[in-house]
């Protein structure tokens, strides 16, 4: 042994390979949120041209009239999914500084509750006639789900990795992908069922009941509350009031550029269609000077919420992202030979605290291109439900497959598989023989089926609504993410050449710039045959490519944020993720105008945009360095 070695080296953690005790009520939890919100946005987009049209039959209603109806209604429903993924940002400082992620979760899924309801009284005012009141209603609803939302969405995902530690971290891979099947499992059902009670028993009890699965989600994990693993909020108390309203202050002018964004994109987009890209700054600039009054409140704003982080600095210093960067500047003059940007804070705070802006500035360089990828996947809710009303949606199926097997075997295998998930996730292990027995019998049960269609042929005809066509995105995601584990990144782990995070992020948003070429060619052919004259299942394809694109970013992108973030700032990251997102859908609503010109030039627009960012996306991850941050092992005791 050399001088320079520890007489007593660390004993590394034991490795655990059981769940933690409170992921099973995470997932569930998680599984009837999702169906509760993908239900309720699923109608939203057909709910709400309904509206703007006074629920008339469209072929009653002028095309002009038509038309910006569609463009109304796709910008609401980016608009709010955009508050939905920008809310993160105040929800995680309010989770990280002052309440904690569980007190969080619980409280505003009450106001997600409350928020569903307004959506019903919507449903419920449009049946009979008061179209103010509905979109009143609406408003108010969609304005609750968005801040529920906010509050649930940067937690949740952190709330999971939080249960981990370094003896059993190795599971978060696992388990970031059973959290984004029990998404998809929720989903997929919400996507079929949903429309069906829109068109059976109408909007309020089509909003209503993803209410009730919402009130379910938060009873499940309130359940659940003695069984996990709580990261107390830091600073908490007053400091922690201060930062919370420091950090909404700041965002505020991201609030009133949205607003504007969105309310003058008509006017900016039909000028530079009109008279091209010169017409771009002299737009803008006409923008600008017609909301002055809101620049200044958002500035003001801004400078608030400075003023009031740099009290709360001398109340008591802290070690937040703002804070290091604004100490690392005031320091500057500090720096020797050799030394970095972020040596004084290394110096002052310690290298964790340090290493944290750093951290999150590299990853925000990761996420920036991220936010294009967004503008394209969280179309299918949109416009691609128009393209699926202008094809046909008829099919042709054996009665006795789709009446006797498909429906009632689907049901039965959603049943044992959810029941199968989580007993595994409950560390409960059932022999691999009862899953293979249980899938061989459904097959059989198929194979019967099968069989007596060839004795005695009837046939069945479905009618699909639009918007269930988007529910082969959760199938597929059901079906994908095992498929690329299996065939993709385990050989090529054999190998020894696995698939790097940020390469399988490249990948993906590469597919997605394929998946709206596809979609736009499409769209070409519907424009050439007319309403009805292409088969909806013809956009299967894209759903395939945009959901291999999803499982390759999405999950990976979880995976990716939670890791690389320091311990302190894993629900901020988060937070920077879901703001992606909201990035990507005001992208949408500000050039929802161009649909008017044509959906085909829509579509190919996106596709272009996605592949410039592909290609910048490329050149960012060559370059990113960064580390892994878990829970220490001593956090599970």
């Amino acid at each position: 042994m050399s001088a320079a070695s520890p007489a007593h080296p660390p004993i590394p953690a034991a490795r655990d390979d059981r769940f933690p005790p409170g992921i099973p009520y995470i997932v569930g939890n998680e599984a009837a949120e999702r169906f509760s919100y993908y239900g309720m946005r699923q109608i939203l987009y057909i709910y709400l041209v309904g509206l703007f049209t006074g629920f008339l039959v469209e072929n009653a209603v002028p095309a002009a009239e038509l038309s910006e109806a569609k463009v109304r209604a796709t910008q609401a429903v980016h608009v709010f999914m955009a508050g939905v993924y920008l809310f993160p940002m105040i929800g995680a400082i309010l989770a990280d500084r002052l309440l904690g992620k569980f007190r969080v979760i619980f409280w505003v899924s009450l106001i997600y509750v409350a928020g569903h309801a307004a959506l019903a009284v919507a449903g419920r005012y449009g049946v009979v006639g008061n179209l103010g009141g509905a979109e009143t209603a609406m408003l108010i609803g969609l304005g609750l789900i968005a801040i529920g939302s906010g509050g649930i969405k940067p937690c949740v995902s952190a709330n999971v990795g939080d249960q981990f530690t370094a003896a059993n971290g190795h599971l978060v891979p696992k388990i970031f992908q059973v959290f984004y099947f029990t998404i998809n499992f929720g989903s997929f059902f919400a996507s079929v069922l949903t429309p069906i009670l829109y068109k059976k028993f109408g909007p309020e009890v089509a909003f209503g009941v993803p209410g009730v699965l919402m009130a379910i989600a938060a009873f499940v994990f309130w359940l659940g509350r003695k069984r996990f693993i709580r990261v107390p909020p830091q600073p908490g108390g007053a400091l922690g009031r201060i930062d919370f309203f420091a950090s909404s202050l700041m965002i505020t002018p991201l609030l009133l550029g949205i607003y504007v964004a969105v309310e003058k994109s008509e006017s900016i987009v039909h000028a530079v269609m009109e008279n091209g890209s010169a017409a771009l700054l002299p737009a803008l600039t006409a923008t600008a000077a017609s909301y002055w009054y809101l620049a200044l409140a958002g500035f003001g704003a801004l400078i608030a919420g400075l003023a009031l982080a740099h009290r709360r600095q001398a109340i008591r210093e802290d070690s937040g992202f703002l804070a290091v960067i604004l100490y690392c500047w005031r320091h500057r003059g500090e720096r020797v030979a050799g030394d970095d940007f972020w040596t004084p804070a290394r110096r002052h705070y310690g290298d964790e605290a340090a290493d944290g802006p750093p951290a999150v500035l590299r990853i925000i360089g990761v996420f920036s291109m991220v936010s294009v990828f967004w503008a394209l996947f969280d179309q299918h809710s949109s416009t691609w439900v128009e393209q699926a009303k202008a094809m046909d949606l008829r099919l042709i199926l054996p009665t006795s497959v789709w009446s006797g097997w498909v429906v009632p075997g689907t049901i039965a295998g959603a049943v044992v598989g959810a029941l199968w998930l989580f007993l595994w996730v409950s560390n409960v292990r059932i022999p691999r023989a009862v899953p293979l027995v249980i899938a061989g019998l459904i097959v059989l049960w198929g194979a019967a089926m099968g069989l007596l269609h060839v004795l005695r042929p009837t046939w069945t005809t479905l009618d699909l609504l639009p918007a269930q066509i988007s529910a082969l995105n959760p199938l597929l995601v059901m079906i994908i993410i095992p498929l690329l584990s299996v065939a993709v990144y385990q050989p090529l782990e054999r190998r020894g050449r696995p698939l790097r995070p940020l390469q399988r992020m490249t990948i993906g948003m590469v597919l997605a710039a394929l998946s709206f070429a596809a979609v736009a060619l499409l769209q070409a052919r519907i424009d050439a045959a007319g309403p009805g004259g292409v088969h909806v299942l013809w956009q299967i394809i894209p759903y395939v490519i945009i959901t291999t694109a999803e499982v390759l970013v999405s999950i990976t992108g979880l995976e990716f944020a939670y890791t690389q973030a320091p311990r302190a700032m894993k629900s901020t990251i988060m937070g920077f993720w879901l703001l992606s997102v909201t990035v990507g859908n005001v992208l949408v609503a500000f050039l929802a105008p161009l649909q008017t010109l044509s959906l085909t030039t829509f579509f190919w627009t996106f596709a272009g945009l996605m592949a410039v960012a592909a290609l910048i996306f490329a050149v960012i991850a060559a370059f990113y360095r960064g580390k892994s941050y878990l829970q220490p092992a001593e956090a599970a005791k």
